[in-house]
């Protein structure tokens, strides 16, 4: 479960770095990725839209995680976005290639990317996301594990990751805190770095 619980922080890692607020984009804009018109073509890392801050809700489907895991709530701020931006490029024991960013004609915004994650192994991965930074995207990701120390970490893998607006953080809550359906709250940054800087130990196959 450990295992499913860290490739789960690694695809909201992900998410967030393709939806996160970047400099030289206006403060609180946002931009859709599934209207267009839009210019079709490699984006830099100034040009991906905004994520607006406030609570997100994200559920995650993937093959071999309980079906009805429920849903985790996000904390979103500019500042916890560019800190999820710096976890997902600089990991602990990490080595990461610069990120690609496409976008095509109907919007949607394509990445690709690869990690030398050292004793960890190497994580290539691709994916897709649609939809709208205000209000709701959904966003595939296919990440190929190898050289891991564990025979479960290694292989292909597929997570669909839907996240919803919900409306502005509840009182008490910071950017970067993320609620867990059994209500438990860790902070996604943190917990990023603690998952991925020591090999987690097999867990009945899981």
């Amino acid at each position: 479960m450990r295992i499913l619980f860290a490739a789960g922080l690694t695809g909201l890692a992900i998410v967030s770095l393709a939806a996160c607020n970047k400099p030289g984009a206006a403060a609180g804009s946002s931009a859709d990725a599934g209207a267009g018109p839009v210019a079709a073509g490699p984006l830099s890392v100034d040009q991906i839209p905004h994520r607006k801050p406030g609570l997100w809700k994200q559920t995650m489907s993937m093959a071999g995680a309980p079906a009805n895991a429920g849903a985790i709530e996000l904390c979103v701020d500019a500042a916890s976005e560019a800190k999820m931006n710096l976890a997902a490029q600089n990991v602990a024991g990490a080595k990461c290639a610069t990120p690609q960013f496409n976008r095509a004609l109907d919007g949607a915004i394509s990445f690709s990317n690869s990690c030398d994650m050292g004793a960890n192994g190497k994580i290539q991965t691709t994916g897709t996301i649609k939809g709208d930074f205000d209000s709701s995207y959904v966003a595939t990701i296919s990440t190929t594990t190898t050289g891991a120390p564990y025979p479960q970490m290694n292989g292909a893998h597929t997570m669909v990751v839907t996240a919803t607006w919900t409306g502005p953080c509840a009182p008490g809550q910071t950017g970067g805190d993320m609620i867990l359906p059994n209500g438990m709250k860790v902070n996604a940054t943190d917990a990023l770095n603690a998952a991925s800087a020591t090999p987690p130990a097999p867990s009945g196959g899981q």
